[in-house]
């Protein structure tokens, strides 16, 4: 999966940004993203170049410009091929169908990609998967936080430290209303006033709410039930108070878990996302600040290198079982005690997909070394909010504020400075930027 120079009568992988498949997992046709969503998807819909090699395809509804195509190149980003899709659907006419493929790379493995991609199913060299292969029940398992909040109780059995978390911040399963209120009864009684409910399926920190209020408000008990009687499970857990977030990026071949590198993670205050960060040492260890935080400990960076050793241990061992293959990460944060101290969750959330956080790992391949990088999705909001018309603007403007500097050499790589690495002519209401500098950003 690592960008590279085209090899020589290498099949081609069949990329595609499919952001949506939770929801299509959890509501199935029902499911319809709105307006926005679907903007947000066509705008990034070119995300996978950066996780493609140049012989590979990805499949847009829009080729980007040949200029803004050119600008990466400069950059020394490989051009991939692409191929336009018809209504969201692979062109009949595609001369996909006589290609020889090798792999297909959704973003996400689940109904919307399976139907999608079946049509090239048959062309497949590399791979000799069928449709339930590449996603079926116990795959989709696999993306409910509920799943994710029991694997966590796995590894807080096995791995017994004073600066985990406990098994009750691990978060409670519910199917009714009794057990959902019964669960938020329980969590106060310890202690934690605040409470978040999620449900298990959701996308992107969407399709959660937080109960702050001394009592369950009528509105807030209109949303549970709604939300319990439509059929998706709730995770109840406390509100912890989070310093720092980071994620582990994997793909977990026929055979056993790779690991491909740690980034930092930016979230809202609602826990929805806003950048990566990746640190020099990346593809090595975790980012230093995490063991900064837990000092109160004597060799915390081994012990949390032991810790992930014996988490991805166990994470095999779910995986390959079920046949999953691809791209997986695991999201995980260091929060504040009420008495003052920190301690790790070391497992919030898994993450069976391509995420921001890997597109960040591999951008960092693109980089000098002891480079420092920034992944940041920048909404036409926020442009607005600094007094640009449009996305245009802003790119505009970030070109001449962080101008991108190259080390020369066979390969260029980016020393310093900002990109773009979504068209800014034709994004509408999202722009994805890298930013590189020799201190952290």
């Amino acid at each position: 999966m690592e960008s590279g120079d085209s090899t020589e009568g290498r099949a081609s992988s069949v990329f595609v940004f499919n952001p949506f498949a939770e929801g299509y997992i959890a509501k199935g046709d029902a499911f319809t993203p709105v307006k926005h969503q679907v903007m947000l998807a066509n705008d990034l819909a070119n995300l996978p170049q950066f996780l493609c090699r140049p012989d590979d395809i990805v499949l847009v509804p829009k080729r980007p410009s040949a200029d803004f195509l050119m600008t990466l190149e400069a950059a020394g980003f490989p051009r991939p091929e692409f191929v336009e899709l018809r209504e969201g659907r692979i062109d009949s006419y595609s001369n996909l169908s006589q290609r020889r493929l090798g792999g297909l790379r959704p973003w996400a493995w689940g109904p919307d990609s399976v139907k999608l991609l079946e049509p090239l199913f048959a062309e497949m060299s590399g791979e000799t998967r069928s449709a339930d292969q590449y996603f079926n029940d116990h795959i989709a398992r696999l993306y409910s936080k509920a799943w994710s909040a029991g694997f966590l109780r796995k590894v807080l059995a096995r791995c017994r430290e004073p600066w985990l978390c406990c098994e009750q911040e691990a978060g409670v399963t519910v199917d009714t209303m009794d057990e959902a209120l019964g669960a938020v009864a329980a969590i106060r009684g310890r202690g934690h006033h605040r409470v978040v409910v999620k449900e298990a399926l959701g996308l992107a920190g969407h399709n959660a709410i937080r109960l702050w209020e001394k009592e369950v408000l009528p509105a807030q008990r209109q949303w549970l039930g709604h939300v319990l009687s439509s059929g998706p499970q709730l995770v109840v857990e406390p509100w912890l108070e989070r310093e720092l977030d980071f994620s582990i990026q994997l793909e977990m071949g026929p055979h056993n878990l790779q690991f491909c590198g740690y980034t930092g993670l930016i979230n809202d205050r609602k826990g929805q996302y806003l950048a990566n960060w990746a640190e020099p040492d990346y593809s090595q260890r975790l980012p230093e600040k995490v063991a900064t935080l837990l000092s109160g400990e004597t060799g915390m960076s081994e012990r949390l290198q032991r810790l992930y050793g014996e988490v991805l241990s166990m994470l095999e061992a779910e995986l390959h079982p079920v046949g999953f293959v691809g791209p997986v990460s695991i999201d995980a944060f260091v929060y504040r005690t009420p008495q003052g101290g920190r301690r790790l969750k070391p497992v919030v959330e898994i993450n069976p997909r391509y995420t921001m956080g890997r597109v960040t790992a591999e951008l960092m391949k693109y980089t000098c070394p002891g480079s420092f990088g920034m992944f940041r999705l920048v909404s036409l909001a926020q442009a607005h909010g600094e007094g640009f018309a449009d996305l245009a603007g802003y790119a505009a403007s970030l070109r001449e504020r962080l101008p991108l500097r190259l080390e020369s050499g066979p390969v260029p790589r980016i020393a310093q400075g900002a990109l773009c690495l979504n068209d800014p002519t034709q994004a509408q209401v999202c722009l994805a930027t890298f930013e590189v500098g020799d201190t952290p950003l």
